[in-house]
């Protein structure tokens, strides 16, 4: 893993590779304030801020995703033990390389970084006491930080990945059993957020904080559904027997999360 400087050297010249032969692009042109925010987007941003984390996450997944796949792990990989978008971020890209390679030592890697990332995003994840636990089968909640409700759906989604690359890592029984679990149990957190966003008072929270909440987890809950329409059918029953049903996964589909245009993703 290069130094920070030699990320940012790389990465200011993958940027101006893209420029034309002026140096300069329409956007520069109209409007140099933008461009220059545009820019400082790119120095690697060591805030702990949780809106700052989901920015920085947002930019390594755009730098993967236009195949600078060094630099989107280096960037994630900086933070992946003390941020939680950081983690998943670093899981999430490493679970997506595996997932094109099919290489079993690629599965391993991301394996390795998936549970890691896991026990991070744990120590962000809301406590609950014995009388908190007796309030909640009650129907009464204690109110969250933003980081504890973020936290559950990076958890959610961590538990997804993880759930997937145990599947395709191994097809033994004793895995197709963990892994059946880690599906029952990224049902539950995913419940859990979809709990959050219909009864959290988000009027006292920053915006941002909600608009980044709510987009999280409609894309969770799709690529969820869509995972699960991908299994074999061995798996599927599999489920069945430990209590996961298709009346659950049409509940959780279904029941206030009907897809919609997600514009602040672009944002």
């Amino acid at each position: 893993m290069g130094t920070r400087n030699e990320i940012y050297k790389r990465r200011q010249q993958y940027f101006s590779q893209s420029l034309p032969a002026n140096g300069t692009t329409p956007l520069e042109e109209n409007d140099n304030e933008e461009f220059a925010d545009a820019n400082d987007e790119m120095i690697c941003n060591s805030s702990l801020n949780l809106l700052d984390t989901i920015n920085e996450t947002k930019i390594a997944l755009e730098l993967f995703l236009n195949n600078e796949f060094e630099l989107s792990e280096e960037r994630m990989a900086s933070l992946a033990d003390q941020s939680m978008y950081h983690a998943l971020g670093y899981g999430t890209i490493l679970f997506i390389k595996s997932m094109m390679t099919c290489d079993r030592g690629d599965m391993e890697k991301a394996m390795d970084v998936a549970q890691i990332s896991a026990k991070v995003i744990e120590k962000f994840r809301p406590k609950y006491s014995i009388t908190d636990s007796i309030y909640r089968f009650g129907g009464s909640h204690k109110p969250l930080t933003d980081s504890e409700i973020h936290a559950e759906l990076c958890y959610a989604e961590s538990l997804m990945f993880r759930a997937v690359l145990t599947f395709f890592y191994d097809e033994t029984l004793a895995s197709l059993v963990k892994g059946a679990f880690k599906i029952r149990n990224c049902y539950q957190s995913f419940k859990e957020c979809q709990r959050i966003l219909l009864t959290e008072n988000w009027a006292t929270r920053d915006p941002e904080i909600k608009s980044q909440f709510e987009a999280g987890v409609r894309m969770g809950i799709g690529a969820f559904n869509l995972m699960l329409s991908t299994l074999p059918t061995k798996i599927i029953k599999l489920l069945e027997i430990i209590g996961f049903n298709g009346n659950k996964v049409r509940f959780i589909y279904l029941k206030n999360f009907q897809i919609k245009a997600i514009s602040n993703i672009g944002n």
